[in-house]
């Protein structure tokens, strides 16, 4: 007995260092509320850029969260877009989020971006103008990633770990954060709009703080919705979403959005979203309400973000700056119940891939050539628990993720 506490004890001991490796993530930090106040710094500016009149110039700013007393200075970003339609909203709309998030070790933002002013112009050709408001306001939040990584390079002043940027919004910020993730290259962008992308400085823009990347690690959607889901690809950014059912504004399926008028550009909501991210492997969660309203959530509907990020950035080790020999390689679907798959995205290595129980026991092997990106394991003879699937390449690559069998 006590050779199997010892093999118990020094497992757990292994796998909760492997999990605080890329960060502190001790005492229920990023799970709950573990600070009392936090201290808001309004108005930072982060970019400049044309309204679409393209000759008025227009501040782009942040609110900025930290919390008090908070010592830390490897936390994860939060950067948050509010909703609106994008023709209205305010930054400060979105302050009670932020200081919720603040108050869970975070550093959470409130970014401002271009909003369409409508006039007869825009009802002349409304699909158009508000496909490139979406390019304007996609530039916007690149900029915004980008002033961040920046902050870091110069000292650091928000103490912030610049491969944990989370990406995130409600309704059009849903939206905007949707197309900042998986609109991530030229050959991506419709055909009537490319032009209008790349005299608007392409797929980073001219919002500010070039030379930095704008690329986020995961993605937030509270009743948000993409122009094409086939964007999402093997290897991309984990995505959490919800919806309500019969939304009429953007739609959970494929729709028009209407917000007070219709507008024909087909969206595809958070439902079809997470229906391709499990088809490509990448790590999701998703929750429908019923109801027609928009953005509609009952308390506590959040607590399906908070647990899926805690477990994205403190169990899954997402961040890979502060472990450089890990490789990102997806399981799903997770928990399991007969089979489940191993996928690496872009795979070049030869793998031995083990599945290892709680006590340290080695239950299962399999091999992975670097010809196979994706391998299935059958756990129907596995008995329901926790259990840690581990890669170990032949030159020495090592990658360990968490798998729970029902």
């Amino acid at each position: 007995m006590k050779k199997l506490l010892l093999a118990f004890t020094t497992l757990l001991a292994l796998q909760l260092n492997a999990q605080t490796k890329a960060l502190n993530c001790t005492g229920n930090r990023y799970k709950e509320m573990i600070f009392t106040t936090v201290t808001k710094t309004a108005d930072v500016q982060y970019g400049t850029n044309y309204k679409q009149d393209g000759t008025t110039l227009e501040n782009l700013k942040l609110d900025i969260y930290i919390p008090d007393g908070d010592t830390d200075t490897d936390r994860p970003l939060v950067l948050l877009a509010h909703g609106g339609s994008f023709i209205g909203g305010n930054k400060s709309d979105l302050q009670a989020q932020c200081e919720v998030l603040a108050k869970m070790g975070y550093v959470a933002v409130s970014m401002s971006y271009r909003l369409l002013t409508l006039n007869a112009q825009v009802f002349l050709n409304k699909e158009m103008e508000f496909k490139k408001e979406v390019i304007r306001a996609i530039h916007d939040m690149r900029a915004a990633v980008r002033f961040f990584r920046k902050s870091v390079a110069n000292g650091n002043p928000y103490g912030i770990n610049e491969d944990l940027i989370v990406v995130g919004g409600y309704s059009a910020g849903a939206i905007l954060a949707d197309h900042v993730a998986y609109l991530d290259n030229i050959s991506k962008v419709p055909a009537d709009l490319v032009s209008y992308m790349n005299a608007q400085g392409g797929l980073e823009g001219n919002s500010g703080n070039a030379g930095y990347s704008s690329e986020p690690q995961l993605v937030l959607s509270w009743c948000g919705a993409i122009m094409d889901t086939s964007w999402i690809e093997p290897g991309d950014q984990p995505y959490a979403g919800m919806h309500n059912v019969g939304d009429g504004v953007v739609p959970n399926l494929a729709a028009y959005p209407n917000p007070g008028f219709e507008i024909q550009v087909m969206l595809y909501g958070d439902s079809l979203m997470y229906k391709r991210t499990l088809s490509q492997g990448v790590p999701s969660v998703y929750k429908s309400y019923p109801g027609n309203s928009h953005c509609n959530f009952p308390v506590g509907a959040d607590d399906l973000f908070i647990d899926f990020v805690y477990d994205q950035i403190c169990v899954q080790q997402l961040s890979l700056q502060k472990n450089p020999s890990t490789v990102l390689f997806s399981i799903y679907p997770n928990p399991v119940e007969t089979a489940f798959y191993i996928d690496v995205p872009s795979n070049v290595w030869d793998w031995k891939v083990s599945i290892v129980d709680m006590l340290g026991q080695t239950i299962h092997n399999e091999s992975m050539t670097s010809s196979q990106n994706r391998i299935e394991v059958n756990a129907s003879n596995f008995r329901p628990g926790i259990y840690f699937v581990n890669l170990v390449s032949s030159d020495g690559k090592k990658a360990s993720k968490k798998v729970v069998i029902k």
